[in-house]
């Protein structure tokens, strides 16, 4: 039997880490956390709790005693349930990322979701993306990557995934968001966008996803 390994995958907004993740942990037989569903499903709970989501939010114990569950799909996604409500798609919703801000960057949110991260990783391999998932939550990691891409490429990719979805863009308002982001991203105060110093480098701007999932592949087999 395979020992149970912990697959850490950081980088900024548009890299691709959350993608290849996916279709890594198919070909590898891994499952693909989506810790960043977490950071939505608190925020869609206390949307429906309080209206709104202010300066003043406050980790409190009903918020801890939410029950978070994903379920793991054979083709690499998942489900993400709230006290057995299926909020999968509802946690996509533009009004959950225009709040998710203060809620992912509250400590003891973080502190709690991390908590649940280590307990799902003590009972399967996984695989995992997100900022600080190589630096903060699994620090041990088997193996550590850090995804990158110029922020021309990342913005062009969000750009057509917003336009599969249907939807009219501004191709300089989201270069700009994508600078935001990093800026604000690699700044947070606790869980900052980090490169961990043993992290392996990948550069996607000129890869075709189906290459960096392949790279990812290699390094994985390597450490089994």
């Amino acid at each position: 039997m395979m020992k149970k390994i912990v697959v850490a995958v950081d980088g900024p907004a548009g890299s691709g880490k959350s993608s290849v993740s996916r279709q890594a942990a198919v070909g590898l037989g891994l499952k693909y956390i989506d810790s960043g569903a977490l950071y939505r499903s608190i925020t869609w709970y206390v949307l429906g709790r309080d209206g709104a989501v202010d300066e003043h939010f406050a980790f409190t114990p009903d918020i801890a005693a939410i029950a978070i569950r994903q379920d793991f799909l054979p083709d690499g996604t998942s489900l993400t349930f709230v006290n057995g409500t299926d909020v999968t798609t509802m946690i996509r919703d533009e009004v959950i990322a225009r709040n998710i801000g203060i809620i992912s960057d509250n400590r003891g949110v973080r502190n709690h979701i991390n908590a649940m991260l280590r307990d799902w990783a003590r009972h399967d391999s996984i695989i995992m993306d997100g900022r600080d998932i190589g630096s903060v939550v699994f620090p041990d990691a088997d193996l550590k990557i850090y995804l990158d891409a110029s922020v021309e490429v990342r913005a062009e990719r969000r750009i057509k995934e917003y336009r599969e979805m249907g939807k009219k863009v501004d191709e300089n308002l989201i270069k700009k968001q994508i600078i935001q982001r990093d800026e604000q991203d690699s700044r947070r105060p606790y869980g900052a966008l980090v490169r961990a110093r043993d992290a392996v480098y990948i550069d996607t701007s000129n890869m075709p996803m189906a290459h960096v999932v392949d790279r990812i592949k290699e390094l994985v087999l390597q450490i089994r």
